[in-house]
């Protein structure tokens, strides 16, 4: 979808995994590439599979935009809304050092100690436990079920009104 002056599809893709520390504040370093496309202000919320997920700013517009296309009182909309967007965060940046602080609630939610991997997954940056991301490469199909089955069933209770803005 167009936005003014750029596209998502101008975007570049956030690719490959690094790892990172994450300081005594909260903080991770992330490479000059990853902050390059991620942009100036970027958006985190809890992902269906409980790692945090960082969005550039136009692809967290686009989101939104998807999301209110249906009406505000569709119950499957207002579940949606209440498991992504009730932890997540908007208006990032990075410090002139390239690091970026990941919000207490999300770390505890993503259950991000000092170690983190970092996995581009083209429109947005996965954060990951490297434990958990373990667990998940074992076995992708069941891990992360209990969480992921709430959030699937409100996304498609949303769809099965049809939008109100085309």
């Amino acid at each position: 979808m167009e936005t003014v002056g750029e596209t998502v599809t101008d975007l570049k893709p956030l690719i490959g995994t690094d790892e990172a520390t994450i300081d005594s504040k909260g903080r991770i370093l992330l490479g000059k590439k990853t902050r390059d496309r991620l942009g100036d202000n970027f958006a985190m919320a809890i992902g269906e599979l409980g790692c945090i997920c960082a969005y550039p700013e136009l692809r967290w517009k686009e989101r939104l935009k998807q999301i209110n296309r249906y009406d505000s009182i569709n119950q499957g909309r207002q579940q949606y809304e209440r498991l992504f967007f009730g932890y997540a965060d908007d208006e990032l940046t990075c410090d002139a050092q390239g690091r970026v602080v990941i919000p207490q609630k999300l770390r505890e939610l993503g259950k991000l100690k000092e170690k983190v991997l970092l996995v581009g997954c083209n429109e947005h940056l996965e954060i990951w436990d490297p434990a958990e991301h373990r667990d998940y490469g074992l076995n992708p199909d069941t891990y992360g079920k209990e969480r992921r089955e709430p959030i699937e069933r409100a996304y498609n209770k949303m769809r099965e009104v049809a939008p109100v803005v085309p």
